[in-house]
């Protein structure tokens, strides 16, 4: 089974959010997806209220069910990295992770396309504005910048995300970052072409939302939107995950006793966020 190494890196980047701030968003997670929501379309009252209280629910099982699972993923990484079973055990993280990300979808896509289904025209036209609003406000961005430019900020926000998991970087782990970041495949344009196809089929399931068909085309986009990417943006993809997960596995390999302890600090911090939220669930 192939996983993407952007998996890997999201397994780590759930540990990555601001240690300050993690339980206090997460105990408002109905609250924010009702206000995030606005953003996109209108809601009545009534479904704002249903929204909260599904998203409420649902917070409350991921509590109760899925943050023990991700205390033991972090056990699991934290032992595989101090008795240097890192890399045996890569491939693993990705299986685990895709596996969280289907039971979330599992738990949550019912209620989703139901309430994507009692949308009134007049919203699902709003939203579908906003949607493609939205994309065409951070297309345009990505494509006003250079080609340089482009791999300017790739350059700075690979050795950032890398600095947060060991501190200070060596010039030669540095350097090994930038020799990967030159060597991957772009895919920034592809991945907008594949975005506006998924788009058009959205809005396409959204004109049938009330119809069975029209529920299963909605259901599709949303458990697999990545079934519409082009064969050449699946391509580069797959290179880019090669060069990713080798750089990652030098970085760990390369890593002084210093940089080791920074990483294992850094999820253990998040670990104690998650066992605080499973206590106030009980």
């Amino acid at each position: 089974m192939k996983i993407s190494v952007k998996v890997i890196c999201f397994a780590l980047a759930l540990f990555t959010l601001q240690a300050c701030g993690f339980q206090f968003w997460y105990n408002r997670l109905g609250w924010l997806s009702t206000w995030y929501a606005d953003d996109y379309v209108t809601l009545t009252s009534v479904q704002e209220e249903r929204i909260e209280s599904l998203v409420d629910k649902h917070a409350l099982w991921h509590r109760q069910t899925q943050l023990p699972r991700y205390n033991q993923f972090i056990d699991d990484v934290l032992n595989d990295v101090k008795s240097k079973q890192f890399k045996q055990n890569y491939d693993t993280y990705g299986e685990r992770l895709v596996s969280f990300y289907h039971d979330i979808l599992a738990q949550v896509l019912n209620d989703a396309v139901r309430e994507l289904s009692q949308l009134s025209d007049a919203q699902v036209k709003e939203l579908m504005q906003n949607l493609n609003a939205s994309a065409q406000s951070e297309s345009k961005d990505y494509l006003a910048q250079t080609d340089e430019k482009r791999l300017e900020n790739a350059h700075d926000e690979a050795i950032e995300s890398y600095e947060e998991w060991f501190g200070s970087l060596t010039d030669s782990q540095e350097n090994l970052i930038i020799e990967t970041v030159n060597q991957l495949k772009p895919t920034g344009k592809l991945r907008i072409e594949y975005l506006k196809e998924w788009r058009q089929a959205f809005k396409l399931a959204l004109a049938e939302r009330r119809s069975e068909s029209g529920q299963q085309a909605l259901h599709s986009l949303l458990r697999n939107p990545r079934q519409l990417r082009s064969p050449q943006l699946i391509e580069n993809s797959e290179h880019n995950n090669q060069l990713r997960k080798a750089l990652q596995l030098k970085l760990f390999e390369s890593a002084s006793e210093e940089q080791t302890e920074h990483f294992i600090d850094y999820l253990n911090e998040y670990r104690e966020d998650f066992t605080e939220l499973i206590a106030d669930a009980n």
